[in-house]
């Protein structure tokens, strides 16, 4: 599944060919390949708010960008604002997910105790409320975990009050997403996405 990003001073742009029919966001565009060829993209626009430009290209793994991609994409798809990529919350995402792979165990705590908010604070993040979710892929196919894992993380049931995945996932007054992908060296990916206001 091809998947590539590029960054303007406040936008990332991801660019998915081929993703499922889920994710839809945005005009379909013509774009033109290097070869020449000219083929039908979509693309999914997360600006950055004013105090979080990026002078350059935020370090986003294909993985992660499809995680954006579908997060983004159940959002739109239920009217909701779109959450913006945060570059610090999703390193805290990173470091979490690493330590899980680490010690082969899915966990909101940290090997130190921590709690998701914790450790977004001491990365210096400000924010009112915040979450995580965690989840892992076995799979054998690396491109199917974002996929796999979102989709049971959407099967959950979802009402008001109710604060599972799918409630993080679709919160109104989420604005911004970190997220993290490990991957072990046996192909198991190890996620964690952070949200806040």
């Amino acid at each position: 599944m091809p998947i590539s990003g590029t960054v303007s001073r406040r936008l990332l742009v991801c660019t998915v060919a081929a993703l499922p029919s889920l994710v839809t966001l945005g005009a379909t565009r013509t774009v033109s390949a290097d070869d020449g060829s000219v083929h039908a993209d979509r693309a999914i626009a997360v600006s950055f708010p004013e105090e979080a430009q990026p002078e350059a290209s935020p370090q986003i793994t294909g993985l992660e960008m499809l995680t954006l991609a579908l997060v983004n994409g159940a959002r739109a798809s239920r009217g909701l604002p779109l959450l913006e990529w945060d570059q610090t919350m999703s390193e805290v995402s990173r470091a979490h997910a690493a330590e899980m792979a680490r010690r082969g165990r899915v966990s909101h705590a940290g090997a130190d105790g921590s709690s998701p908010n914790d450790r977004l604070r001491r990365a210096g993040v400000k924010f009112r409320f915040g979450s995580e979710n965690i989840w892992t892929y076995w799979g054998k196919v690396p491109d199917q975990g974002p996929s796999t894992m979102h989709a049971a993380m959407m099967a959950e049931p979802h009402a008001p009050g109710l604060w599972n995945h799918i409630g993080n996932i679709l919160y109104t007054g989420y604005k911004r997403i970190g997220i993290g992908i490990a991957v072990t060296p046996g192909g198991v990916q190890y996620l964690s996405e952070t949200f806040a206001d």
